[in-house]
């Protein structure tokens, strides 16, 4: 049995949360996306896009032996955990594990309400984002990547810090339950491995930190993820929904998890496309009859189950499909067909060089209908390829900050904003497909900034990328652009 935490009420306010250093080294990570990890057949699941985790561990080594006797805080700043892609069910021998898993975090809960708590439309698409149904999709992540679990645990037993700043993935550190067990798990990491005193175990949690919305550290560095500045991932209004048990989702949350998720079955990598507005053109182009599918099966039920108060940012999407693909091949499609059919009613061969010709005018206006649908396609699903008109709003609210650091966009970027004045993107540690090629990425993962708050300025290093093949840090490559 591990030991069991205090719960701890969750910061309900929006604001940013202070923290001091107490001069130690700060690294900020983001965009991690670990999901269920490696399955029961030695092999990654469908939905996993994180696959760093010795990776992952080796970085933390090199970090522990850089700060040594100094220590250091690891910030890692959204969408750690993607509990939108972790679908994993217990299975009838787990109910019990996951009852005692509750119990370590103070909740309780019979075996039969735990069975009876599984509707139908989360056994085909995964669980809800109640507290104690949220602990088990941890439980899983964990299971799966149990190397860089544990390698987090070595890194707080060193006497260094773990800060967790809430994304749009990972709406789920909101509640207690889900924060406690991590707790939970990193210091059962450490009894198998170490002895532990009493003294030790009650210390450990106090060197984890939770942030509800945004961080600044020692009055000089400001943190947030980034996803209440795109309109698809803001969360408007409280936090939770139905009586304070299940957590207020934005739109790309149900996109992610009743869309997303099935189409990665047979697409990996789909939701790391970059222009994000090149998913349905590479599907067009690669899957069609995925594409197909798309429009005609998932696209409908996704409507049937997504809560109403999203049905408008719905129907903006749908709107963008229409054009993108509906529209332009209807109409192109009856155009074709009346050529034939004119054609045919006319002398045939006399008119053939007027016939293709109209085949190919045909052609060319569903070319022309397919730009126009990738325009209001860019204009209406197009993430913000940076967030650096945000950075310089805090920076005016808070002049005192000299480093605005944020995630979300998986596209590393960094700015002088005004004299010792910066913003910076740390990107992502998942892999992403470039379409475009204004925007070749050679390798821009595994990237991070380290920042000493006791230099001037004091993010003097800039961004900076983990090399795993070399062992070693290197800086990070950034063009600037028009």
């Amino acid at each position: 049995m591990a030991t069991v935490i205090k719960l701890q009420q969750p910061n309900q306010k929006a604001d940013y949360v202070n923290f001091l250093s107490h001069g130690k080294n700060i690294y900020i990570i983001s965009d991690l996306h670990l999901a269920g990890g490696i399955n029961k057949n030695g092999n990654f699941r469908g939905t996993e896009n994180f696959y760093a985790d010795h990776s992952f561990e080796r970085f933390i080594t090199h970090l522990q032996t850089k700060v040594a006797n100094e220590k250091a805080v690891l910030v890692i700043n959204g969408d750690f955990i993607d509990f939108l892609r972790i679908t994993d069910l217990p299975t009838d021998d787990e109910f019990s594990l996951w009852q005692e898993m509750l119990e370590d975090v103070g909740i309780k809960k019979t075996l039969d309400e735990l069975r009876t708590s599984i509707v139908k439309k989360e056994k085909a698409y995964g669980l809800k984002t109640n507290d104690y149904k949220s602990v088990w999709k941890l439980n899983v992540c964990v299971n799966g990547h149990r190397v860089l679990f544990k390698k987090l645990a070595d890194w707080i037993n060193d006497g260094n810090e773990l800060m967790i700043v809430k994304g749009n993935h990972d709406l789920e550190w909101h509640w207690p339950a889900v924060q406690n067990y991590l707790r939970v798990v990193l210091i059962n990491f450490l009894k198998k491995e170490k002895l532990l005193t009493v003294e030790q175990v009650s210390n450990l949690p106090r060197q984890i930190h939770f942030i509800e919305h945004a961080v600044v550290i020692n009055n000089k560095i400001y943190i947030e993820h980034g996803h209440q500045h795109e309109r698809t991932t803001l969360v408007e209004g409280s936090a939770t929904i139905n009586n304070s048990t299940e957590l207020n989702l934005p739109f790309g949350s149900f996109f992610n998890r009743y869309l997303i998720n099935r189409l990665e079955l047979s697409y990996p990598f789909l939701d790391n496309v970059r222009p994000a507005q090149n998913i349905l053109p590479v599907l067009i182009r690669e899957r069609f009859p995925l594409a197909i599918k798309v429009m005609f099966q998932y696209i409908p039920l996704l409507l049937l189950i997504i809560p109403k108060k999203l049905y408008v940012q719905t129907f903006k999407y749908l709107l963008n499909i229409l054009f993108v693909i509906v529209l332009p091949v209807a109409l192109t499609v009856y155009a074709i067909w009346q050529t034939i059919k004119g054609g045919t009613e006319s002398n045939f061969l006399q008119g053939t060089p007027s016939f293709i010709l109209n085949l190919l005018q045909n052609f060319g206006f569903l070319f022309l209908s397919y730009i126009f649908g990738r325009i209001l396609a860019m204009a209406g699903l197009k993430s913000p390829p940076t967030l650096s008109v945000y950075a310089k709003d805090v920076i005016t609210n808070h002049p005192q900050v000299e480093a605005v650091v944020y995630g979300h966009t998986h596209n590393p970027d960094q700015r002088q904003i005004a004299d010792d004045k910066w913003y910076f993107n740390t990107g992502t540690w998942i892999p992403i497909l470039e379409t475009s090629s204004a925007d070749v990425r050679f390798d821009k993962t595994y990237t991070f900034i380290a920042i000493n708050c006791n230099r001037k300025p004091v993010c003097s290093q800039l961004l900076q990328r983990w090399n795993d093949d070399a062992g070693r840090t290197d800086v990070m490559t950034i063009n600037d652009k028009m």
